[in-house]
């Protein structure tokens, strides 16, 4: 009994922190933002027409989006940002979404073949603290006026239509060679693959989490991408395929998690061990 009410106890004291923190507030408002720079001369235009700025290719000129196209005919690639304060632990939020408008464009036409979208992630709260050294680690090392940038690496491919969809060339649905071909439900499906290239140390892959040290408790920020509005369902591949005449929207959410303790951990495994130990002596 005493090992069940030392359980109770702990529990009821971590509900209690946890109401505690949400009295005071939101955890941290992160806000993203980021667009396409300028990638080579006559590929894609700004989404009203006009040529890009940035002739110098330096990536100081961020566009919202670009197309592609002619004759009233045009594909196009736009990316919103937001901004979300985040108030509750394991919930999903949205902070941006990357929309792809696929349309018949005639080969005569100039085709998107490569973009680049530079983003970034800023983070801001009233509370002390701010990105962590590692996952358990205490040691801030940048607080909450920092920013996290992330370049993503977009190559597209515009497939030539068929009639029939049948005589669409096989492609690998996920990218990977080696794996089931896409089945092309219109003649043909047009497609792009995107990597990411995070700073280091986190690694260039997506989902990623970020280690975060706020009032003294450990927390990891894990950024994933969905097809669903609601982040319901996890991206696990990096080829997005695009009926003609539809669009596809690919959300990116951010998602707050308390990772325990590493004294806490410790601390139950004890309480395990008492318990079980407990049981043992009174069944001798």
């Amino acid at each position: 009994m005493k090992n069940t009410g030392w359980v109770k106890n702990l529990t009821a004291l971590a509900i209690a922190s946890a109401f505690s923190f949400s009295a005071n507030a939101t955890f941290m408002t992160a806000t993203s933002t980021g667009g396409f720079v300028y990638k080579d001369a006559g590929e894609f235009t700004n989404l009203d027409g006009s040529a890009h700025a940035d002739q110098t290719n330096d990536g100081t000129v961020i566009h919202d989006g670009v197309r592609w196209g002619g004759n009233d005919a045009y594909s196009s690639l736009i990316l919103e940002g937001f901004s979300v304060d985040i108030d509750a632990l394991d919930t999903n939020y949205m902070i941006s979404a990357l929309t792809h408008n696929n349309f018949r464009i005639s080969a005569s036409f100039n085709w998107l073949k490569q973009a680049d979208i530079a983003g970034s992630i800023d983070f801001s709260s009233d509370h002390s603290g701010g990105i962590a050294a590692d996952f358990g680690n205490s040691f801030v090392i940048d607080n909450f006026t920092s920013t996290a940038t992330s370049d993503f690496d977009i190559e597209f491919t515009e497939t030539y239509n068929k009639t029939d969809p049948t005589e669409c060339s096989p492609v690998d649905q996920d990218g990977i060679d080696g794996g089931e071909s896409h089945e092309f439900v219109t003649g043909c499906d047009d497609y792009f693959d995107y990597s990411i290239n995070n700073p280091d140390p986190l690694p260039d892959v997506m989902p990623f989490a970020v280690p975060f040290y706020i009032d003294g408790k450990h927390y990891a920020l894990t950024i994933f991408t969905s097809f669903d509005a609601d982040g319901s369902t996890l991206i696990n591949q990096d080829r997005v395929w695009t009926e003609e005449e539809t669009s596809t929207t690919v959300y990116t959410f951010a998602r707050l998690t308390e990772v325990p303790e590493p004294s806490m951990i410790a601390l139950f495994g004890l309480g395990l061990l008492g318990l079980g130990f407990s049981k043992r002596k009174a069944k001798k």
